[in-house]
């Protein structure tokens, strides 16, 4: 009697099905032993890949750094709690003191703590975060002090630069110096508006013609800090025309909120 060949074929099918199927229990199959070989390597590649560029694009490799220490300076309130820090040395020109914005260690402006001794001397102790030439000091309080030996006896006046129309982002003065990544832009959006409602200074980040980064910290046109005025604005491109004023390498831009514009 002559095999059937239908049955045949049909029992060579099954059988190679049955040869790639896996159970927990058994071998695995040549076919996809194969197939995991070439693929593990290259998903592994992928993955370093996607982890080497992605970032990149979004600007998460932050050029910020930090360092923790002790400032001594003389306490300003307006527009937003900052620290004047006498320059060491024979200062021959700009400001004799370089300038610190500051927060609270949290999402959020500095505590009465220190806005307690605005107008003193006072010692700072905290982390500092900086980048390029904007620097922030996380700090939880202040201590009065005396005036150091030959200190500037007050501030010295800002230069009145004029009226200037920017193009740029706003963003937060903590996150974007080095506390977050990529501290700006879309993606960190959401994080911006959370800092700068809760009192951490807002920044509005410029460029000139070669490129190079300008900060400016924002005020309305009475001086004040305009925090709650501009959530609505964080990290989208925008035109800001308003006064700046230049103390040092440490510029003010005051401009009613309401005149901002999208660019």
């Amino acid at each position: 009697m002559n095999p059937d060949p239908m049955n045949k074929r049909n029992s060579q099918a099954s059988n190679s099905t049955e040869d790639e199927f896996f159970s927990g229990y058994s071998r695995l199959p040549k076919g996809i032993k194969r197939f995991l070989f070439r693929f593990i390597p290259l998903l592994f590649v992928g993955v370093a890949l996607f982890g080497f560029f992605v970032p990149r694009l979004h600007d998460q490799f932050n050029a910020g750094k930090f360092g923790g220490g002790e400032l001594q300076g003389f306490l300003v309130g307006e527009p937003v709690p900052h620290l004047l820090v006498p320059r060491k040395g024979k200062v021959e020109s700009g400001s004799k003191f370089s300038r610190y914005l500051l927060s609270a260690n949290n999402k959020a402006g500095v505590s009465a703590k220190v806005t307690d001794h605005v107008g003193k001397w006072v010692k700072i102790k905290g982390l500092m975060v900086h980048r390029n030439n904007l620097t922030l000091m996380t700090t939880g309080k202040a201590e009065p002090i005396e005036a150091p030996a030959n200190a500037p006896a007050a501030p010295e006046p800002g230069v009145e630069l004029g009226e200037f129309s920017l193009k740029g982002e706003i963003l937060d003065g903590k996150c974007y110096p080095g506390v977050m990544k990529p501290g700006q832009g879309k993606t960190h959006r959401a994080c911006a508006i959370r800092c700068i409602s809760g009192g951490v200074p807002a920044v509005f980040l410029s460029h000139n013609d070669q490129g190079d980064p300008l900060y400016f910290l924002l005020a309305d046109s009475a001086g004040k800090a305009v925090n709650k005025q501009v959530l609505d604005m964080v990290a989208d491109p925008i035109e800001i025309t308003g006064q700046v004023t230049q103390y040092g390498d440490f510029f003010l831009l005051k401009a009613d909120p309401s005149t901002y514009k999208l660019s």
